[in-house]
């Protein structure tokens, strides 16, 4: 899934790499972006982990910086393979490698194989609205705003915009 000579490698999601998962589970700078409330012990990590892998509308990717480090995780969510479509969610856990393009590296990467792997059409995500980082990341790539989720009535509520890449909008040139 990666080319090579990538400062980042997506490859898929491995048991031992959950041991840096609920490192990022727990750190609360790192889970502000998420909204999944993921196991914080190693044993329910790999129950879920177990369990998740079951499903085939499921798919957890690890991704990986030059040196093999694993720097973060990619899911894809709700795979609906008669509308050809998935929800994509990417999390950089460790804090150093923020603002640095390897978020970008390995959504490119993603993205690529799942419009010409799996051959989906439309990848989806929900990302919240004070992230900025993550917006700009996503229309970089061709997302595009769709919604906003607001609940005025909650006020713990964070507004969420829901935000589409469509492979069926590419325009190829003549």
């Amino acid at each position: 899934m990666s080319e090579q000579g990538s400062a980042v490698q997506v490859r898929p999601f491995r048991k031992e790499d959950l041991k840096k998962m609920i490192i990022w589970n727990r750190d609360p700078e790192v889970e502000q972006f998420v909204d999944r409330g993921l196991p914080q012990d190693l044993t329910e990590c790999e129950r879920w982990f177990e369990e998740m892998m079951q499903h085939k509308e499921y798919q957890l990717y690890a991704i990986e910086d030059e040196n093999g480090n694993v720097i973060g995780d990619l899911e894809l969510d709700h795979i609906c393979w008669r509308r050809r479509e998935a929800e994509l969610r990417v999390r950089i856990g460790e804090k150093e490698y923020w603002n640095k393009g390897y978020g970008t590296l390995a959504l490119q990467q993603i993205i690529e194989y799942v419009f010409h792997e799996l051959r989906l059409n439309l990848l989806y995500l929900r990302v919240y609205a004070f992230n900025h980082r993550a917006i700009h990341c996503y229309k970089k790539l061709g997302f595009k705003k769709k919604a906003m989720l607001k609940r005025n009535s909650d006020p713990h509520w964070k507004d969420i915009y829901l935000m589409v890449l469509d492979n069926r909008e590419k325009k190829t040139p003549a």
